[in-house]
């Protein structure tokens, strides 16, 4: 009988010592091997940080000169600046149009800004595309105005599409005033800042 209980002490403590060995295994090795792991894989992108923040500052007098000189032949004007917002761009842009309409005495029938999708090119550049669709009446000369102005503003602007509807010609004035139109235009513009 002491036999028989000297084994099922010595079962016992083996069992608890397997126990005890798993229990280290699972609550303390792996827990620790795992956060070893995500240690490393932080230090890896902290080294590849630093390796770009390195070629950035290698190439920052290149970037600086090169600033410069846009700057210094009026490109940095082409595009609205990093510091508006996309519905801030799309806001001043429908002032434009509109202002270049009523100036010209046509009538607004109605202007919006036409979401887009951001391309991968957008994504690459930093430039965002911003889009304003007008709806207005007025003179075929008021048409051209709209057009020209638009490809005379800088910040840049295009007319990505424009269509004409004759209207009705005023019996009061003369033939080359007097034909109307109902226009509908899609003028874009771009800002930087379409990467954030």
């Amino acid at each position: 009988m002491n036999d028989l209980l000297m084994k099922h002490q010595s079962l016992l403590a083996w069992s608890l010592l397997i126990l005890l060995v798993l229990c280290l295994l699972v609550f303390g090795v792996l827990p620790a091997w795992s956060y070893s792991n995500q240690l490393s894989d932080r230090i890896e992108t902290g080294y590849r940080q630093l390796a770009k923040m390195r070629q950035i500052a290698n190439t920052t007098p290149e970037f600086m000169a090169e600033y410069e000189r846009v700057k210094s032949q009026g490109l940095d004007k082409l595009f609205y600046p990093e510091g508006m917002t996309s519905a801030q761009v799309a806001k001043e842009l429908q002032q434009q149009v509109s202002g270049v309409i009523t100036r010209g005495n046509g009538r607004i029938l109605s202007s919006e800004v036409v979401e887009d999708n951001k391309s991968e090119e957008e994504a690459s550049t930093g430039y965002q595309k911003v889009t304003v669709r007008a709806t207005f009446q007025g003179s075929m000369p008021l048409v051209r105005q709209v057009l020209h102005q638009a490809y005379q503003a800088r910040p840049l602007i295009f007319v990505d599409s424009l269509e004409l509807y004759p209207l009705d010609k005023d019996k009061t004035a003369d033939s080359s005033q007097s034909q109307l139109a109902k226009a509908d235009v899609l003028i874009t513009t771009y800002w930087r800042g379409g990467s954030k």
